[in-house]
């Protein structure tokens, strides 16, 4: 049997833009809370692995995207008054980190293998506080789609339950796996504004349930 809700923008009664626009706006906002501690990671050896005309490229490929990708990603969240609240002050914090990073980046010139352990244990540490984040928000709204289709008979229990671990599963990686995304920007090309990093863990966020939906049954 398919799932009880199918994730098809037609269907009103798939509340998937809601769920990938909070989803992403949790993975991009740790993801540029994190900016400081993956430029620690560039500093410490993340500039060696592209060379610097590669890391420029990449660079300003995610600039080029950042602002269409972070008004895509949250502007389900923005029609409403709270998700409003949340949105500006997401763009707040990411602003006040931008203004950051520079100085994050010097503090980082003397770090070594400690550091370097240290900095990995927070960033995995906040993708999996993200990822926790991830399987409530999906896990909530698959319960809400799988109690309507019990309800009207288009599913059993036994599927509507399966349905609902495979969501909250799935929103719990997409979201850890945003986070990473954009950690793995800065610790690979080092300056990156805030504002970019948030729209490269956000759509990362998207991107990967996305794909998992099509690929995990």
């Amino acid at each position: 049997m398919s799932d009880p809700v199918a994730h098809d923008p037609s269907n009103p009664a798939a509340v998937v833009g809601m769920a990938d626009s909070l989803r992403a706006a949790i993975a991009g906002g740790e993801a540029a809370r994190l900016l400081g501690t993956s430029a620690r990671l560039f500093e410490a050896g993340g500039k060696n692995i592209l060379s610097a005309g590669a890391q420029k490229v990449v660079r300003e490929a995610a600039e080029r995207g950042a602002k269409g990708a972070i008004l895509m990603a949250t502007a389900p969240v923005l029609e409403t008054a709270t998700g409003l609240a949340r949105g500006m002050n997401g763009a707040k914090a990411a602003l006040q980190l931008g203004s950051k990073a520079s100085r994050g980046t010097a503090l980082a010139l003397g770090a070594g293998k400690h550091a370097m352990r240290a900095a990995s244990k927070e960033i995995l540490k906040g993708a999996g506080k993200a990822a926790g984040i991830g399987f409530v928000i999906d896990g909530a709204v698959a319960s809400l789609e799988a109690v309507i289709a019990v309800r009207n008979g288009s599913s059993d229990k036994a599927t509507a339950v399966k349905y609902v671990v495979k969501e909250a599963t799935t929103g719990a990686v997409a979201t850890g796996a945003g986070v990473l995304l954009g950690a793995t920007l800065v610790v690979l090309t080092g300056g990156v504004a805030a504002p970019v990093v948030f729209a490269v863990g956000a759509i990362g966020s998207i991107g990967t349930k996305r794909l998992l939906r099509r690929f995990v049954k």
